[in-house]
């Protein structure tokens, strides 16, 4: 007779077994490390990319906003007439920029302004307006100034705004501003300014205006530098600044030069 085999091993033979409890325990803490390391790393990366969004808007918006006030700012002095005027001697009123502080008190005036000097006020010709003549019905005296105001709940919120003249109102530094307080924003119906800045997404920390204008033989050459400083409404996280230097193309020709300086 043949005999029986087993295939089965020896008794005394180690059987094959799975994680013990504590191995289980390490492998699921070291997953854990790795997971928590792999959720901080995505989540760096979207904070990362979201500032470099809200950043880059916010340097868009103060640069469409100061593109705004430099276009204006290069116009400034024009004078349809300027050739007859020069060969009569005439000062053209739109050769006039006056420069203000905060509280109003202006280059050439009873007080002098103490820096940074935060607003400006000038005039150039315009179509349907009579060519050298200073027509203020025809929007031809403009103003641009930063202001402190409270809106959308925040305090202390700098905004840029805008002023052109009517015929019963000539834009001043020291004029009142719109009301923050009431939505959507809208002009003040009798000094005539208007918000240039949405205070609800932007706080223009700082807006200056510095003159670099020379004399030259009854001739002074407009050159103004304006910076601005802002970020985004509600956050102090960070800010961006903005500057352009702007070479004023009308020239003020006066023989003592204390025009140039007066209210348009």
């Amino acid at each position: 007779m043949h005999a029986v085999t087993s295939s089965r091993g020896p008794r005394n033979g180690r059987r094959s077994a799975g994680f013990s409890l504590v191995e289980l325990m390490i492998a699921i803490t070291a997953g854990l490390i790795i997971m928590a390391a792999a959720l901080a790393f995505v989540m760096s990366s979207m904070k990362s990319n979201g500032d470099y969004v809200l950043s880059t808007r916010l340097t868009q918006e103060l640069r469409n906003t100061l593109d705004l006030v430099t276009r204006d700012l290069r116009r400034a002095g024009y004078d349809e007439a300027s050739l007859s005027g020069a060969s009569s001697g005439r000062v053209s009123p739109f050769s006039r920029i006056m420069l203000c502080d905060i509280g109003g008190n202006c280059v050439g005036g009873a007080t002098a302004p103490t820096p940074p000097l935060t607003c400006v006020v000038y005039a150039y010709d315009r179509n349907a307006g009579q060519p050298g003549q200073l027509d203020v019905d025809n929007g031809e005296v403009r103003a641009v100034r930063r202001q402190s105001v409270d809106s959308a709940g925040r305090s202390n919120i700098g905004v840029i705004e805008y002023a052109v003249s009517t015929a019963t109102h000539k834009p001043g530094c020291g004029d009142d501003g719109p009301d923050y307080t009431v939505f959507p924003l809208s002009c003040n119906a009798t000094t005539n300014w208007c918000p240039l800045s949405d205070p609800t997404k932007l706080d223009i920390t700082g807006f200056t205006i510095e003159d670099h204008s020379t004399n030259t033989g009854g001739v002074r050459l407009r050159d103004l530098v304006v910076k601005m400083v802002g970020r985004p409404a509600g956050t102090t996280e960070y800010s961006r600044g903005v500057e352009a230097r702007i070479r004023v193309r009308s020239d003020c020709y006066d023989s003592s030069l204390t025009n140039c300086t007066l209210s348009p």
